[in-house]
């Protein structure tokens, strides 16, 4: 089938996510968020006609796996860090990196090999969890917010607050 105006890298051979399909992902949806399935280091890894040893992710959604830099590995330990409120150590062990999501984006700068090449950079935001009834956390909010004089506000700093779990944090018990 013949075709005519369309993107030229689109039947390129490529066997892991480059900075080109996160741009088309972010094209087409807005966004390229994405959720870890499998974090890994191999070695001898066919990585686009080249063999490679290096960190690799695998992920829920229906796209290539990813070769992690030492860059973005570091950014994903920060988020783990944040979002399972655990160690520095235990952030960079990437068996803890199962099922957190990652925002990945397109940067025109990164260098490879002190060339100006573009490439993939992790978004360094945090996905807080949602807060729910019953929790050790819901009933920590609940006393923070009826003996502490926290706000919810505060609450919904560190958590995704639903409008039902808003209404039962704020209502008092008799």
């Amino acid at each position: 089938m013949r075709e005519i105006n369309i993107d030229s890298m689109k039947y390129r051979k490529s066997t892991h996510l480059a900075g080109i399909d996160v741009e088309t992902i972010i094209a087409e949806k807005g966004n390229c968020i994405l959720t870890i399935k499998e974090a890994f280091y191999d070695t001898n890894v066919d990585v686009s006609g080249n063999k490679t040893s290096g960190y690799f992710l695998e992920f829920h959604e229906n796209v290539k796996p990813m070769v992690v830099n030492s860059i973005n590995r570091k950014v994903i330990g920060n988020i783990v860090k944040a979002i399972k409120n655990c160690t520095s150590t235990d952030s960079r062990n990437i068996g803890n990196w199962t099922n957190v999501q990652i925002e990945l984006l397109f940067d025109a700068n990164v260098k490879m090999m002190g060339k100006v090449v573009g490439g993939i950079r992790i978004a360094e935001k945090y996905t807080l969890p949602t807060l729910k009834h019953p929790s050790t956390e819901f009933d920590n909010c609940y006393k923070a917010i009826h003996t502490s004089g926290f706000t919810i506000d505060k609450i919904k700093l560190k958590y995704i607050v639903s409008a039902e779990i808003e209404k039962l944090l704020l209502t008092k018990k008799d």
